[in-house]
């Protein structure tokens, strides 16, 4: 496990030197492996592309950064750690977002942000008193999901300058309008909960009198 661990960190540290003579797009898995001396198929033996290496190393960054990015409850705290982190190694970040195809950051960042949003949803709605069914909870997360790395994409095609708080700002803003919804949401199912006992015990009285 360690070994796989050192490899796997070699082949990262690889890349990121790599990256600061040329782009993404002409560096190969063999330039890659020649450069710290690995075989091309111990590469794949823990790679399936340069694509992944990339995700790998971002996930890693992030776990060193923050330890509730898996949280579905801290949606905005993990949006603004994402860029504290892309950010603080954000000449790597920038070369690897011009890659927007399948196996890309932007896609492994989507994916990872639906399974968070579908986690938060469900469990949003269900304090709520209400059940959304598969395709529908699916659908909603894809939007969130689409929405908050679309917002991140746009500040780094904004050059990824130091105004991230700013995206935060706005962020967090629609975030906590949407938690008082929630909030409302609840009020009014609890309220109708109570009135609907309440008219329960009006007909057994009046049942009573008749």
């Amino acid at each position: 496990m360690a070994n796989n661990q050192i490899t796997k960190e070699a082949l990262a540290t690889a890349l990121k030197k790599l990256l600061e003579k040329q782009p993404l797009s002409k560096i190969s898995v063999k330039y890659i492996t020649d450069y710290c001396n690995i075989s091309r198929n111990t590469f794949y033996y823990h790679f399936k592309d340069k694509y992944e290496l990339i995700n790998w190393i971002f996930y890693t960054d992030m776990l060193q950064n923050v330890n509730s990015f898996n949280d579905p409850s801290k949606l905005t705290d993990s949006f603004l750690n994402v860029c504290k982190c892309l950010y603080a190694n954000r000449k790597f970040y920038l070369a690897c977002f011009q890659y927007v195809g399948q196996n890309s950051l932007y896609e492994y960042l989507n994916d990872l942000y639906y399974e968070m949003w579908k986690i938060n949803i469900d469990m949003r709605y269900s304090e709520s008193g209400f059940k959304l069914t598969e395709s529908e909870l699916q659908l909603m997360a894809k939007m969130k999901a689409h929405s908050l790395v679309g917002i991140i994409s746009d500040w780094v095609k904004d050059g990824m300058r130091d105004n991230y708080m700013s995206y935060f700002e706005q962020v967090h803003a629609v975030l906590e309008f949407e938690a008082s919804g929630y909030a409302h949401m609840t009020e009014e199912r609890m309220m109708g909960q109570h009135m609907e006992k309440e008219n329960i015990i009006d007909r057994k009285k009046c049942l009573k009198v008749c």
